[in-house]
């Protein structure tokens, strides 16, 4: 019966889009109305190709790209319909596809943070794995097992620092013919990208995403590659936006804005981190336009400051060390975290 109802939410999702989905380029289209029959006929490894060839030949149609996504969700393809959410979750509306279209892709990125929690629960399952086998002689296993779980479960990245690291180290030591330039493999090299991005060394991920392009000829992983170098180079205050507009926001944002989000807090401040992230979230749900935007960062800014003024950020001590030390104030923090 679940089945059933997915699949028919699934269904409704490909009509409605039909409906909304800009004829930009009508061969495009005639692929996405064979994935639709596809689908119909309940064969999602067809859908799910038959909309790759549609973004070949239109890349940017987050439409295009939100169904393939949530195809693959539903094969439990759980790593690229990630991907793909994320592609959608940050794209920009378009003047050329109409305002149907860019109504849509408002809608679609309020479904796609409604289903985070789902993502998350997929990379708790991947942690769980590589905790069950820890011991396992098959290191490389482990860090591919790892890396699926920080991919899916953004908190689980933040409170595992050092495993982060030590993953990484495995990618390098597995990789280094393709570091060297003697060969290339992609998938791998853009997973350790991955890892090299959300460890915060941004000049070694650019410089593997500018790499791959270099042997890549299909134009929808061009397009998909070339958004995650874009991305990398985006400001600190817009990827901060779409974090917290995606539903990733997390404590562990915030911690590392005010610059300690390495050191070791009780579990008593640690709920108080995510008091703080709920309320940041909470706040991101009413912004419906780039004013809005600016406004909530205006007023986050404000809440950490009034926060700080009262005393009650957590670990309020440690920050103080550091505004000293440093001769900053919060203020300089929370501009420099893209505030």
């Amino acid at each position: 019966m679940k089945k059933t109802i997915i699949i028919f939410f699934i269904y409704n999702l490909f009509f409605v889009t039909m409906v909304y989905a800009s004829a930009i380029n009508p061969q495009a289209n005639e692929f996405y109305k064979q994935a639709e029959a596809s689908f119909k006929n309940r064969d999602l490894p067809s859908a799910e190709k038959k909309l790759i060839e549609a973004l070949k030949l239109e890349p940017d149609n987050a439409n295009y790209r939100y169904i393939l996504a949530q195809v693959q969700f539903m094969m439990n393809n759980f790593i690229e319909s990630k991907n793909n959410m994320e592609i959608v979750s940050h794209s920009k509306t378009s003047q050329e596809k109409g305002d149907e279209y860019n109504t849509k892709l408002k809608n679609y990125k309020k479904k796609i943070k409604d289903l985070q929690p789902k993502f998350n629960a997929a990379g708790e399952s991947q942690f769980n794995i590589y905790e069950k086998n820890i011991n396992s002689p098959q290191k490389l296993k482990l860090a591919v097992t790892l890396y699926r779980a920080f991919r899916l479960n953004p908190p689980l990245r933040y409170k595992n620092i050092k495993l982060l690291e030590s993953i990484t180290n495995e990618y390098e030591k597995n990789l280094q013919k393709s570091i060297e330039g003697s060969e290339w493999k992609n998938e791998p090299m853009l997973q350790l990208a991955f890892l090299y991005e959300i460890a915060n060394k941004k000049d070694k991920a650019a410089e593997v995403y500018m790499r791959a392009l270099d042997y890549i000829k299909d134009p929808n992983e061009e397009f998909v590659i070339t958004h995650k170098f874009d991305y990398l180079n985006r400001s600190n205050k817009e990827k901060l936006l779409d974090t917290i507009k995606a539903g990733d926001f997390s404590y562990k944002d915030i911690k590392e804005i005010l610059g300690h989000d390495r050191e070791v807090v009780s579990e008593e401040e640690e709920k108080q981190w995510d008091k703080i992230a709920s309320e940041i979230k909470t706040m991101a749900e009413e912004a419906e336009n780039k004013e809005d935007e600016d406004g909530l960062m205006e007023n986050v800014k404000k809440m950490i400051l009034e926060k700080h003024k009262k005393g009650e950020l957590p670990n309020q001590k440690a920050i103080e060390d550091r505004l000293k030390k440093e001769g900053k104030t919060v203020d300089d923090l929370i501009k420099e975290g893209g505030f």
